[in-house]
């Protein structure tokens, strides 16, 4: 004889009903029971996150033993298990000061180079109708 083991979220959130009915004490909360990662959103860094998980077995009345038959057939936790991580306060101001700043400067300085850039093939056009009209001159002048 062999037990499955069935992988939930805890307090079986998310899971149908019927698990959730199963067991007396059952209160799942997206808050507090969920799988999250903060992200800092210029950088992709990971500022806080957390798993959870629950391991559970099948739980029915054996026939062969008296003490099971008033059990009703149901998920049964056995284990809930989480781990987390947080980002230390220093770690976040180190990271707003030498990323996020450095990324602020560059908002700046884009927009600066896109106008030099535009400028400067302006310029190369200008330049550039400029020699075409002389040469045309130059050759009108030529062949008179």
């Amino acid at each position: 004889m062999c037990a499955f083991l069935v992988l939930t979220y805890p307090h079986f959130l998310y899971a149908d009903f019927t698990y959730r009915n199963g067991i007396i004490g059952v209160s799942p909360s997206e808050e507090n029971h969920r799988i999250f990662v903060d992200l800092e959103p210029n950088t992709g860094t990971i500022v806080r996150g957390m798993k959870k998980a629950q391991f559970n077995i099948f739980m029915r009345p054996v026939t062969s033993i008296p003490a099971t038959q008033n059990l009703r057939t149901t998920l049964t936790p056995i284990v809930w298990v989480e781990e987390g991580m947080e980002l230390p306060d220093q770690y976040v101001d180190m990271l707003q000061t030498r990323l996020v700043n450095r990324l602020n400067l560059l908002d700046i300085l884009l927009p600066v180079a896109i106008a030099v850039c535009c400028l400067v093939a302006v310029v190369g056009i200008i330049i550039l109708i400029w020699t075409v009209y002389r040469r045309k001159k130059d050759n009108s002048n030529k062949s008179k």
